[in-house]
Order: C-alpha cells, then sequence, then structure tokens
C-alpha cells in the first residue's frame, strides 16, 4: 500500500498526538472540580494526577451479570504518592 504526502502527514500528526496523551497520561495533568476550584492531593499537596473512570458495582446487577449498567465514578490518581480521589462528578483539566 501506498500513501500519498497528505495522508502520510496525517499519519504523524494521529501519531504525535497519542504520543503526547502516552506522556501526559505518565506525568499526570492538573485538575479543577466543578465549582472551579484547583485539586491538590490531600495527602502530599501534589497538583498533578492521572485521570481514570471506575464502575461502582453493585451486588444486585452482579448477580445478573449486568454490571454495566452500574454508575462510574470519576478517579484522579496522585502522580506523586498515589492516593486516590474519587469525584461523582465530572472534573476539568487546567
Amino acid at each position: 500500500m501506498y500513501y500519498n504526502k497528505a495522508e502520510l502527514e496525517k499519519i504523524r500528526k494521529k501519531g504525535e498526538e497519542i504520543a503526547n496523551e502516552l506522556e501526559e497520561r505518565e506525568k499526570g495533568s492538573k485538575y479543577k472540580s466543578k465549582a472551579d476550584l484547583q485539586i491538590n492531593c490531600l495527602h502530599c499537596k501534589n497538583d498533578h494526577f492521572i485521570k481514570s473512570n471506575i464502575l461502582l458495582n453493585t451486588r444486585g446487577l452482579t448477580f445478573f451479570d449486568l454490571e454495566w449498567l452500574n454508575q462510574s465514578a470519576i478517579t484522579l490518581v496522585c502522580d506523586r504518592c498515589g492516593f486516590i480521589h474519587w469525584f461523582s462528578e465530572e472534573v476539568e483539566k487546567l
């Protein structure tokens, strides 16, 4: 398969975006809460976190094999000490 210059440039840019995203995920980012407050670690006062979504399982839905119907929460893991902060509403990257 052959690519023209425009397609190769698109592929290169996409690769750079992915690399930047992975690098950012490793070093963490700053976030603010819905109330426009910057989030700092409760344990070490760091301000860089790695964001993820966690499924909040319940016994009833797990029993019926319907875990995907459960609600989820947002977690921010401190990239210095590893303390996990839980949020029920979306947090915004600064």
